[in-house]
């Protein structure tokens, strides 16, 4: 491996360096940083040579959560390496109590040379940072939670991470998109009829929608998605499970008319729906939350017609609290082999669900999260190891497994 050119080796540990994130609908936009995976961290020290190369994953994405942070950087003169590598930077709202820490992170700004977006987690009467960072050369973007003050009128840099639609809160937001600002998220809670004005936000990606029991029909979000012509992802988020049901959008239809052939359609539900858009008029279904009802006795049949009705979907959560029928892990491994596209599997409130032959799999361990020997301790006595070697082998593509399995015995 060491014979390897360096861009031969910065490509390979590119594939491994950063944890990838899971597209939830938790109503908020995905974070920009980057999570170093403990793999990276191992081979940053086996030597000198795969150090040097490892930096720039190490260091490209910086969290700043704490003013001892900020010190740190300022005190073991690490300058030299933020300004090679660092082109994320999320400053966190803990960082915002101390009056120290922003001053010697502003002093520390003009050190990050290669900076390109910043995440500003802090509250409005920080105007000195965001004036310092907006002011930065080398930032284009920079993301934050709240609107900005009335007073920084250049806002060409910033982007506001999720707005709802509320007034007074509506026409504030539209005056700051007029002084240049970008909207990442736009969040509806239970839009009204196809009558309804549709908004247009320059620069839009994506929209979340809360659904009630007011009807939407297909022409009310092509009309939406032709409004605004840069967004890319539309989450459907149906908290009653009454809209998936009686659905009329175009391009989920043929599912659930064959999810009703097959007598399947009062055994699951879905929560939520992401769907994304390639070209201007290609949209497709790439998330789906399936909760399974007390009367699911058919997994198999549920996760099949899934695979074949959305060939493009990249992420699946899939929910059995409800259920009160177990499955065969190796059956549930072998239908996920049909997702050829699947990057992120979600389990939740799976382990009383699974057996492996006759025999369900063992019970979470109890542990404490934030002890990581313990989690390691849960890892090997629940078995997690071997049920998830088992999916990663049938699915090919995936690229994150996450298990939550709160509701049992155990937790983790």
């Amino acid at each position: 491996m060491m014979l390897l050119p360096n861009e031969l080796l910065e490509s390979i540990i590119d594939l491994l360096a950063y944890t990838p994130t899971f597209p939830d609908s938790d109503y908020s936009l995905k974070t920009q940083l980057r999570q170093a995976t403990p793999e990276l961290h191992a081979l940053s020290v086996v030597n000198w040579h795969l150090r040097q190369i490892s930096l720039r994953f190490l260091f490209a994405n910086i969290k700043m959560n704490s003013p001892k942070y900020v010190e740190m950087l300022r005190d073991h003169c690490y300058t030299a390496i933020l300004s090679r590598f660092t082109k994320t930077l999320v400053i966190s709202y803990s960082l915002g109590y101390s009056e120290e820490g922003i001053r010697i992170l502003s002093h520390l700004l003009p050190n990050f040379k290669q900076l390109s977006c910043v995440e500003l987690r802090l509250s409005n009467d920080r105007i000195a940072l965001l004036d310092a960072i907006l002011a930065h050369p080398t930032v284009s973007s920079v993301l934050v939670d709240q609107l900005p003050h009335e007073s920084i009128y250049d806002l060409s840099k910033v982007i506001l991470r999720e707005a709802s639609l509320f007034p007074p809160f509506s026409l504030y937001l539209e005056r700051c998109m007029n002084r240049g600002m970008r909207l990442a998220c736009l969040t509806f809670i239970e839009p009204g009829s196809s009558n309804d004005k549709l908004p247009h936000f320059e620069g839009l990606d994506g929209i979340h929608i809360i659904l009630g029991f007011d009807h939407i029909s297909s022409s009310w979000l092509s009309a939406l998605s032709s409004t605004n012509p840069s967004l890319k992802e539309i989450w459907l988020l149906d908290c009653h499970h009454v809209f998936f049901a009686a659905t009329t959008i175009t391009l989920m239809s043929s599912f659930f008319e064959e999810s009703q052939r097959q007598n399947l359609n009062e055994k699951f539900a879905i929560d939520c729906a992401c769907l994304h858009r390639s070209t201007i008029q290609d949209w497709h279904v790439v998330g789906l939350t399936i909760c399974t009802t007390p009367a699911s006795t058919s997994l198999v049949e549920i996760l099949t017609l899934i695979a074949s009705s959305f060939p493009k979907l990249e992420a699946l959560t899939l929910n059995l609290y409800l259920c009160a029928n177990t499955f065969d892990v190796d059956d549930l491994a072998d239908v996920l082999a049909c997702f050829s596209s699947l990057r992120v599997l979600k389990l939740e409130e799976a382990f009383k669900r699974l057996r492996s032959g006759s025999r369900c799999l063992p019970t979470v361990c109890r542990v404490n999260p934030r002890r990581t020997p313990n989690i390691l301790a849960a890892h090997e006595a629940s078995g997690l190891s071997a049920f998830t070697s088992r999916v990663r082998k049938k699915v090919s593509s995936l690229e994150a497994f996450y298990i939550d399995d709160t509701y049992s015995d155990g937790f983790l």
